[in-house]
């Protein structure tokens, strides 16, 4: 199954790029909100890009195109409130803002052995900000896949287990 569709070319898409492999429809679901919740906070935290989340309605996050020849690949933008129309700034800037703010959450987490990979946060710990709730959120979420990898203007976040690649 191959689907491109949507507005918008690919290189304005944020790409989430899944093993391949049987994907839980019930991860995909809850993938899919944490990634939703966690562009808007990164795009309502940013003084470039949150002007357009103070006003209704507000820009849509639709899905620009999904691929499964290997793996599951799921393409982000964001439109008109009608869906109509890409906001490439927006998408633009939110996206870069999202791959940063994910690397220095992650970054910032304890790191537990010499060679191992970052801690998670407690469960119940306070966070500092909704923006860093959310960063938890979403990289708990990645965790759960065998490996994942995001994509955006060359370039690119992969997490595999307790390893994190940015490049």
């Amino acid at each position: 199954m191959n689907t491109e569709s949507g507005p918008g070319p690919n290189q304005d898409a944020l790409a989430i790029e899944l093993a391949a492999g049987s994907i839980p429809v019930s991860y995909l679901s809850s993938l899919l909100r944490v990634v939703q919740a966690c562009l808007r906070e990164v795009a309502r935290s940013d003084d470039g890009t949150r002007r357009h989340f103070e006003r209704q309605p507000q820009p849509m996050l639709v899905l620009a195109g999904l691929d499964s020849a290997s793996g599951l690949t799921v393409r982000f933008v964001f439109t008109d409130p009608l869906g109509e129309a890409p906001l490439g700034d927006l998408s633009s800037r939110t996206f870069n803002a999202f791959l940063d703010s994910l690397s220095e959450f992650v970054r910032e987490l304890p790191q537990p052995g010499l060679w191992g990979g970052a801690s998670l946060i407690p469960p119940h710990a306070p966070f500092e900000t909704e923006l860093t709730r959310r960063m938890d959120q979403m990289y708990r979420e990645l965790r759960r896949s065998s490996r994942v990898t995001l994509r955006f203007e060359g370039r690119a976040i992969e997490i595999e287990g307790d390893r994190m690649e940015i490049s």
